[in-house]
């Protein structure tokens, strides 16, 4: 099991950005995850990656995701994919940093039996999980 806080990992700095390495792939042989400040006014270097895809994870700051030709103003807290063999970069355009967290998932096929539409897979949980005492909504 693997389970840091935010403060935790090695700090560097790359491209002008500082990046915090919470996860490293050493650890996994499938995702790494790394907490990214961007500075008021700067930008990532636009880039793709040939073996994986990423999820950003917005938690402070606002901003614009590129990816693929296309702009998305995000302000956090807030989500982004980002396909394998696609450009992409994030610009900080506000006046405070802009923190996120990306998680590089090196992908594999899903097994069968879990590849099935995300509601059905979500109320089986829900009722296996109200099976063994838990509520199903909010309920305390």
């Amino acid at each position: 099991m693997i389970c840091r806080s935010l403060h935790a990992g090695e700090e560097f700095e790359c491209a002008g950005n500082v990046y915090r390495m919470l996860i490293p792939r050493d650890d996994t042989r499938c995702l790494e995850a790394v907490l990214e400040t961007v500075a008021p006014g700067r930008s990532t270097p636009p880039n793709a990656h040939s073996s994986f895809v990423q999820l950003f994870v917005f938690f402070s700051g606002k901003g614009r995701v590129h990816i693929d030709g296309q702009v998305s103003e995000i302000e956090a807290p807030g989500v982004a994919y980002v396909p394998v063999n696609t450009s992409h970069w994030v610009e900080n355009n506000g006046t405070a940093p802009l923190a996120y967290m990306y998680v590089s998932i090196w992908p594999g096929r899903m097994p069968a039996e879990e590849d099935l539409p995300w509601r059905e897979v979500c109320a089986r949980m829900i009722a296996e999980y109200a099976g063994r005492g838990f509520p199903p909504a909010g309920n305390s």
